[in-house]
């Protein structure tokens, strides 16, 4: 009986456990599919999120290379306009070189409509009393002046500023430099002994003076509407807009690079517009770029005592207090001639100043001999004129001289009377 019974309660057991069984393997079944459904759905999702994520990718990728074209549009557009910009600045460049030349080369036409003036400018203070220059827009409308040096044709003096030693406006003490500007024909001349610059019109009319930082002002040149000028004892050169604003002073004492010891007359070139300055007892000829930081020197070991510079558009001229005292360098600044001989009874004695005229003959200021002496280009005298003395077409120690762009010779005088002329 108790076998019997075992076997029943064995096989209830079994029953029971197939059922427990099998309900766990339903669950398992349901909690499966569950976690199927639950897998599928976020399946889904996740593909949503995808196909939104890779539009929206796409979308980007579309919009980045729209930016890159636009940037390649927009680099390319500033590489030409650059390339543009620096071409128009070498054409402006060469236009105002061109145009440098053509303000001191012209040929005005002659003008029946100007023959008055003409008439009036034969009597201008010829007698040191009557007319003042007749007024008109600066260059005259005449014929150039080309004197025949040759043919000893004397220019003559037809105006005469005379000075009283005094340092009102308009009086004039120790003048040196001389540079016009050949827009309005302005003329600015280093007032040395006053330590400052005046300025006067195309017909010798005081305009204005200044004198910002200045100590004894020698050399003095005017380029791209700016001037120049050489501070002899201060050692510097200032630069000013051509109203008398101080725009920059660069110099001290001393001998290394942008450093002077008495520096006189200067030149910028036409061509790099690099600034010449004679460094007169450093014995040698100072460089710089037009915004007065140091370039490079020209006659060490050559120079003695380098007083006046010109830069034409294929040499340098170099006005050294020696014998032969011109120096002519090519635009690479190799030497290539000397010319003119100094001394009593000889050429020239102690020349201070140049010019060159539309030939290329040498205009010079002889201070002792208190004349202008005309060499050409090749060193030949060809002429001469002036005395000492005091009355018009004679000088008192002449220093400063500069050709305007008609051709007439301007010349101030170191010492008070007949100061500033024309010829």
């Amino acid at each position: 009986m108790a076998s019997v019974e075992v076997k029943r309660k064995f096989i209830e057991q079994v029953k029971e456990s197939r059922s427990k069984i099998r309900d766990c393997f339903k669950k398992s079944h349901e909690a499966l599919q569950l976690r199927e459904s639950i897998l599928l759905s976020r399946i889904d999702e996740i593909e949503k999120e995808y196909n939104i994520k890779n539009e929206e990718m796409q979308e980007l990728l579309e919009a980045l290379d729209k930016s890159k074209s636009l940037i390649t549009d927009t680099l390319t557009s500033n590489k030409l306009k650059a390339t543009h910009r620096g071409i128009e600045i070498l054409i402006n460049k060469q236009i105002e070189e061109l145009s440098v030349d053509t303000d001191r080369s012209i040929e005005f036409e002659w003008n029946s409509h100007f023959e008055a003036d003409i008439e009036q400018l034969g009597s201008i203070m010829l007698n040191g009393q009557t007319n003042k220059p007749p007024t008109h827009t600066f260059p005259p409308q005449v014929k150039p002046v080309v004197p025949d040096y040759k043919a000893k044709h004397l220019p003559t003096a037809y105006c005469c500023k005379k000075s009283t030693d005094k340092k009102a406006p308009g009086e004039l003490h120790g003048s040196r430099g001389i540079a016009i500007h050949y827009q309005t024909g302005n003329i600015y001349i280093a007032d040395c002994d006053n330590n400052r610059v005046q300025v006067f019109s195309s017909n010798g009319d005081y305009l204005f003076m200044f004198s910002e930082k200045m100590y004894y002002p020698w050399g003095i040149c005017i380029s791209q509407n700016k001037l120049f000028v050489t501070q002899f004892y201060a050692n510097c050169i200032n630069k000013y807009e051509l109203e008398g604003k101080l725009i920059k002073s660069v110099g001290s004492e001393g001998n290394e690079e942008a450093q002077f010891n008495y520096p006189l007359g200067l030149d910028v070139s036409d061509r790099d517009s690099n600034v010449y300055v004679c460094d007169f007892y450093n014995h040698r000829v100072q460089i710089l770029t037009q915004e007065l930081k140091f370039h490079s020197m020209l006659g060490i070991d050559l120079f003695v005592y380098p007083r006046d510079v010109k830069v034409t558009r294929d040499r340098v001229l170099v006005l050294d207090n020696s014998d032969p005292c011109m120096f002519v360098f090519n635009s690479d600044h190799v030497l290539t001639n000397r010319l003119i001989t100094r001394g009593v009874g000889k050429q020239t004695n102690d020349p201070n100043c140049f010019d060159i005229d539309r030939d290329h003959n040498i205009i010079m200021s002889d201070y002792y001999n208190h004349c202008v002496c005309v060499f050409s280009q090749e060193g030949e005298q060809i002429h001469k004129f002036g005395k000492e003395g005091q009355g018009i077409g004679e000088f008192s120690y002449p220093w400063g001289i500069v050709l305007d762009n008609t051709g007439h010779i301007v010349v101030v005088c170191e010492k008070n009377t007949n100061c500033l002329q024309f010829f």
